[in-house]
């Protein structure tokens, strides 16, 4: 097995991911069992698995073929920003409307300045964090493409985003720490991507080395339980030591496991990820105002069953239906091409 199975597996992973995150934002979704508790409540690390694999993705897209910088963005804003408006606006004017957001909440959204701002009304950090990360790949990618040390570098990378969390801990700037809290996962990722575009096999050394790094995210764990007041350890670092072993571990499964009605369903889920995400962090969140007009009583698994049900129903509507729109932009640019 080489790395490019996390490549082949891709859809499926964030699929797995974003059910993860879904579970996560199910804040009172009783599990039953202590350790589904635990899981459940750990569900932000589906975050790290979109951040690893996104950035993995870009660098197989630049080893493959030369962009440009403006041409680079443009794909992932095409990709992105439509959807994004598409469920943003209506929901901010909801906001403004039902929660008194200013208007300017609007335009910070709009902007993908909100994250910064964090005016009332704001919308989720995602797509401005990942937008950040975007804008800095290319140039991390040719520094990384250009030295013989990759490892050294991701490493450095990683070391100064955890020195950058630390510092914005100990200084309160509590508001960028989402963004903060993927830096060495998407130092990790980019590593991981010049790996799976070169066809790296795992072999033994590497087998060993990610077992060691999933030992050391153990130990981190064990740690966060000591006292908190000498040394804050958050528990999103957790994720930089298991998420690539995770991912590894469920690709080999995929491989060598009769699992293709799993696979199946987790591909539909990881193709329309994007969109399942949006709905999920705004309207959906909105659980107390849906229980007004859908309520199952105390238990409420059946409310979470179908909310995430109507959730993907809404989120397969949006992505076809922001996909016909692109070709038609597509079609109708092609056609005034040649017509000039």
């Amino acid at each position: 097995m080489s790395y490019s199975v996390l490549s082949k597996y891709r859809t499926e992973l964030m699929g797995a991911a974003i059910l993860w995150v879904m579970l996560f934002h199910a804040y009172d979704l009783d599990m039953g069992w202590p350790v589904l508790e635990w899981l459940r409540a750990a569900g932000f690390g589906g975050v790290d698995i979109f951040i690893l694999l996104s950035t993995m993705g870009l660098v197989m897209s630049l080893s493959r073929r030369g962009q440009e910088y403006g041409a680079f963005l443009a794909r992932r804003v095409s990709r992105i920003l439509p959807a994004y408006y598409a469920v943003m606006v209506p929901y901010t004017v909801f906001q403004m409307a039902y929660r008194q957001a200013p208007l300017s909440a609007l335009i910070w959204n709009s902007l993908l300045l909100y994250y910064w701002v964090r005016p009332k009304g704001a919308f989720n950090w995602y797509v401005a964090g990942a937008m950040t990360f975007y804008l800095i790949t290319p140039p991390c990618f040719r520094r990384m493409q250009a030295s013989r040390r990759r490892e050294w570098l991701a490493a450095a990378g990683i070391l100064g985003g955890l020195a950058l969390c630390r510092i914005f801990l100990h200084d309160g700037y509590w508001g960028v720490v989402d963004i903060a809290y993927r830096v060495p996962v998407f130092f990790l990722g980019l590593l991981i991507g010049f790996y799976a575009a070169e066809g790296r096999r795992l072999k033994t050394g590497d087998i060993l080395f990610w077992c060691g790094w999933l030992g050391l995210g153990v130990c981190y764990l064990l740690a966060t339980h000591l006292d908190q007041e000498v040394v804050f350890l958050p528990m999103c670092h957790l994720f930089l030591f298991t998420t690539v072993p995770m991912c590894l571990v469920v690709c080999w499964c995929f491989e060598h496991l009769p699992l293709g009605g799993l696979r199946r369903g987790l591909r539909v889920l990881g193709t329309h990820s994007l969109e399942i995400y949006l709905l999920n962090v705004s309207w959906f969140n909105e659980v107390e105002l849906l229980r007004r007009f859908v309520s199952f009583g105390p238990d409420n698994r059946l409310y979470y069953l179908l909310s995430f049900a109507v959730n993907i129903a809404l989120a397969w509507v949006l992505h076809r239906a922001v996909e016909g729109l692109r070709e038609k932009w597509q079609r109708h640019t092609e056609k005034n091409r040649e017509t000039a």
